[in-house]
């Protein structure tokens, strides 16, 4: 029923959501240089929602593998003036294999978020901007996804860690999908 790993089952069953996901999203905008500054607040406020909600969850089952986007994002934030008290999406996970569900879709982000970086300063509406904590073209950001995989190529994980690994990362690309459509900023 499963393909070998952890790693093809996440792949394989979130692809059409990441697909989706990143059809639909402010950050195009980034990659065509359209995107206003406004615009801008808006996607990292967004981002910003999604992994607060995830990250802290993902932190309880895998410390070492918890990684601190949203704190990068919150500078960012700040640095433009936006209130970033609290997160108005809620999520949770329930066990080791959920949290490596949601990580899956948390540290991969770190290869588009890269690839988003290296364009932010080709848009005339963001060339003022200081040195973005998360979206930059700084190679090291692709460490954390590194770790994981190194993580999940070095364990064996059973059919029933599998589905519920599977589950939590569709729920995860489901809750950044509800991100990606708050209009809401506070400033």
């Amino acid at each position: 029923m499963f393909p070998k790993t952890m790693l093809e089952n996440l792949r394989n069953a979130t692809s059409e959501q990441h697909k989706a996901l990143e059809k639909d999203n402010l950050a195009n905008k980034i990659m065509d240089h359209s995107i206003s500054l406004e615009e801008y607040k808006r996607l990292l406020f967004q981002n910003y929602a999604a992994y607060a909600a995830c990250e802290k969850e993902v932190k309880k089952f895998l410390p070492e593998q918890a990684s601190n986007k949203y704190l990068k994002l919150k500078k960012d934030l700040e640095v433009l003036r936006v209130n970033v008290t609290e997160t108005p999406l809620k999520f949770q996970c329930e066990n080791k294999a959920e949290a490596i569900g949601a990580a899956y879709v948390l540290e991969g982000s770190a290869m588009g978020g890269m690839i988003i970086g290296k364009e932010v300063s080709f848009c005339d509406s963001l060339k003022t901007l200081p040195e973005q904590q998360f979206f930059n073209a700084n190679r090291t950001n692709i460490k954390e996804w590194n770790n994981y995989l190194k993580f999940l190529r070095n364990r064996e994980f059973s059919g029933k860690e599998i589905e519920s690994a599977v589950k939590k990362a569709k729920e995860t690309f489901d809750l950044f999908e509800k991100a990606f459509k708050l209009e809401h900023v506070n400033y």
